[in-house]
């Protein structure tokens, strides 16, 4: 067998250049790290291009488990898996995984809930969002530009699995009139609406739109929301982190579906 023990090897320098959105654009592609997301990637049958196994962990069952079918490996010096992991205790797995691209036909007429994110930029928060669609929706995601890269290291991991699991599709502004054409309520969350979940009437499609960490849902996409509404807190804190806001929200308006 094997083993890379160069920084230099090319599978190597892919997996680092991975890292960056520009290279996963053109590659079509995103890492997955840890033996859980690798182990669930494979169960979603995503493609998975390849996997760099460190060879700390290569003789482990678990990770044996893992080399069943056609799966292409590779096995590598622990200091060189180190030096391209992005995580701080390594589990000696990455996957190279092809991207999944969802049609939004598809999606809108599949799930009567849309979660459509505005500008969230933390890669924990929107992660969690993903995590929570699938645990309190079910429900699909809309991601404008204003979005952190939903493929980031960072954003992958926080959705703890979920990212293989929940369908997105990328859509701005004027997105949010065709998804009015297609039945959906759109509600808009924001911190000074006088009204809450309780003033809700039940729907048959709902769209709940969650904005940007720092300014909120923008002017132009609550001017054509059918209702806005605040999480009432009955503590002195002025706001709620974005990923707790929309956990919050998405519970409550899964309710208020039809």
């Amino acid at each position: 067998m094997d083993i890379i023990k160069s920084k230099d090897n090319s599978k190597i320098k892919y997996i680092r250049n991975l890292k960056g959105k520009k290279f996963r654009d053109q590659e079509n592609a995103f890492l997955v790290e840890g033996i859980k997301f690798v182990k669930e990637a494979i169960a979603e049958k995503s493609k998975i291009k390849f996997l760099l196994i460190s060879e700390k962990v290569i003789n482990k069952n678990v990770v044996k488990e893992l080399l069943t079918g056609d799966i292409t490996y590779f096995v590598s010096a622990e200091s060189v898996f180190n030096s391209v992991s992005d995580t701080v205790t390594s589990q000696g797995i990455i996957a190279v995984v092809n991207k999944t691209t969802h049609k939004i036909e598809e999606v809108l007429n599949t799930y009567n809930f849309i979660v459509f994110c505005d500008r969230i930029q933390d890669p924990g928060n929107l992660g969690t969002v993903i995590r929570t669609a699938e645990a309190l929706g079910p429900a699909a995601l809309v991601l404008n530009k204003g979005c952190v890269d939903i493929y980031s290291p960072k954003v992958v991991r926080a959705s703890a699995g979920a990212i293989f699991r929940v369908p997105f599709i990328y859509g701005e502004e004027d997105f949010i009139d065709f998804l009015k054409e297609q039945g959906f309520y759109i509600v808009s969350t924001v911190v000074d609406s006088e009204l809450s979940f309780e003033d809700m009437e039940k729907q048959e499609k709902i769209c709940l739109i969650i904005g940007n960490e720092g300014q909120g849902v923008s002017r132009g996409i609550t001017s054509k929301s059918h209702m806005e509404i605040t999480i009432k807190m009955t503590g002195r804190a002025e706001s709620l982190n974005a990923s707790v806001a929309a956990g919050i929200s998405i519970y409550e308006i899964r309710k208020k579906l039809l």
